[in-house]
């Protein structure tokens, strides 16, 4: 027996039960180190299935976009065949290079002339000869605007295709770094560490490109509103025209039809008037039978 402090008695763990205390604590800490690698294995199969997702869902955005690269090449070689140009490979790169070399030149120009270095020189053609049919300007300024506005879609949509292109490539690189470095590393917790912080990578990455598809679709809209307003102003400027128009009309008729009835009066009271002639007619013959005719007429004649 053993006296404590407090005055009390109490007796010494055998080595049989310090044993036995010994083994619990090691089962219970053996047990929660398993319980450990277990969650670490699931987190770890969580995060490889995520990796192995993104990985297919990136490579099939880039193979959609590798084909829809290919369909406008495609479609760009049977317009230069039509032309008559030649649709070889080394004339297709050259051609891209030069229409490289041509937009980064321009990167200075307006959005409309940028616009135009994505369209084909027989569309801007076409369009300038459509627009010299037109004899209304306003006609001829609305087709204009219209056909501007689908250019610079056009080259919203190519830029968009093309950032989207890089950036899936360069985060199929990343992934597969990622996926590199987390099999070199032995140990657990070390993987762990890693795997959290590619994964704050994917989801900053998620969220940039959720931005940049927001900004996109603002920026579309924006440029719809922007041609609606300017067909709205348009219209009601045509309309203005139109009323102001109208109004003239209605103002030079009454106008005219005043001037006429004033010269009307004028011409009335500058004509001038004649006066009456007074005819004086002989009396006729009131003679009796037995008078003399001869001197009647005698009379009448002087």
């Amino acid at each position: 027996m053993v006296e404590t402090r407090s005055g009390k008695s109490t007796s010494p763990y055998t080595q049989e039960q310090q044993e036995k205390m010994a083994a619990l604590v090691r089962e219970n800490k053996e047990r929660k180190e398993l319980l450990k690698q277990a969650k670490l294995k699931a987190i770890a199969e969580e995060y490889a299935a995520k990796m192995n997702k993104l990985k297919e869902e990136m490579e099939e955005k880039k193979k959609a976009a590798e084909v829809e690269a290919a369909a406008e090449a495609e479609e760009e070689r049977k317009r230069r065949e039509v032309k008559g140009e030649s649709s070889g490979t080394a004339n297709k790169e050259a051609a891209m290079q030069k229409k490289n070399s041509e937009w980064i030149a321009n990167l200075s120009l307006g959005e409309d002339e940028e616009a135009e270095m994505y369209v084909p020189q027989d569309e801007r053609d076409a369009l300038a000869r459509e627009l010299a049919t037109i004899k209304d300007p306003l006609e001829r300024q609305e087709t204009e605007e219209e056909k501007k506005l689908e250019w610079k879609l056009r080259m919203k949509r190519e830029k968009k295709r093309r950032e989207e292109v890089n950036r899936l490539t360069a985060e199929v690189a990343k992934v597969r770094d990622c996926g590199q470095e987390v099999q070199a590393q032995t140990d657990i917790s070390a993987k762990m560490d890693k795997m959290l912080g590619y994964l704050e990578v994917l989801s900053e990455a998620w969220m940039k490109e959720r931005q940049a598809n927001w900004d996109h679709d603002v920026a579309l809209s924006a440029m719809w509103s922007g041609f609606r307003d300017f067909a709205r102003d348009m219209v009601t400027h045509v309309g203005g025209e139109v009323r102001r128009l109208r109004d003239n009309v209605g103002k030079f008729c009454e106008g005219a039809i005043e001037s006429a009835k004033a010269v009307v009066v004028v011409e009335s009271e500058a004509r001038p008037r004649k006066e009456p002639v007074k005819l004086k007619f002989p009396d006729a013959y009131g003679g009796k039978k037995e008078e003399n005719f001869d001197n009647w007429e005698a009379s009448v004649n002087s």
